[in-house]
């Protein structure tokens, strides 16, 4: 199962941490692993090439599908609109894979 957990400060992402693989299928055909790896390195990149955004890296390790990342000016409160948005549609994106397979593949979790 993937678990996504999510970190807001005043309705807005600081934090977004990635652990484990679906498990709906074998590794290689997962189409929910990778509808969720998709969203995510996607987002990642679009922040890093269309926003002013930083990115810190806390942790990443791709055999134990595990993606930890912070936005260290949004913990100060510094949000910056762009990165914002790319945040909330890959947030909708999850969602929706969760809705459409079922938590016993995604949970998220919002703190």
């Amino acid at each position: 199962m993937i678990k996504v957990n999510i970190y807001q400060r005043d309705l807005h992402v600081y934090r977004l941490r990635f652990d484990g693989h679906a498990g709906y299928a074998e590794h290689g055909e997962d189409i929910v692993c990778a509808a969720v790896s998709m969203l995510v390195i996607n987002t990642i990149n679009s922040i890093e090439k269309f926003t002013s955004e930083p990115i810190q890296e806390r942790q990443v390790n791709n055999e134990q599908g595990v993606i930890d990342i912070e936005f260290p000016r949004r913990k100060q409160g510094e949000v910056n609109m762009d990165a914002e948005l790319l945040i909330k549609s890959m947030i909708n994106g999850l969602e929706t894979v969760r809705e459409m397979y079922g938590e016993k593949y995604i949970q998220i979790q919002k703190h």
